[in-house]
């Protein structure tokens, strides 16, 4: 993937994550967001980098406690974190 690939589909998921803050997030749209997420990092770093399992670990989390639970934000907002970080170590 070409660099400036990898910086659109960055700003595409920065974009449609920050509806999630505001609590707005449908579990579907998660685990799609969460889907693309994971094809960036595996893009970025590979599926046995540390970012990429971490992601993958705090997503499926925050899919099975579903967006009713009061801890879903947090999921969210790690998977956001993690992904942002992702990318600046990569930028």
């Amino acid at each position: 993937m070409k660099n400036e690939d990898v910086d659109s589909l960055y700003s595409q998921l920065i974009d449609e994550s920050k509806h999630a803050a505001h609590g707005y997030w449908k579990i579907d749209d998660f685990k799609e967001w969460g889907k693309k997420a994971l094809k960036l990092i595996d893009e970025m770093y590979g599926v046995r980098s540390t970012y990429y399992t971490t992601f993958l670990r705090t997503h499926h989390e925050g899919v099975v406690i579903g967006s009713s639970d009061v801890r879903f934000g947090t999921h969210v907002s790690l998977c956001v974190s993690i992904l942002k970080s992702a990318y600046k170590e990569y930028a």
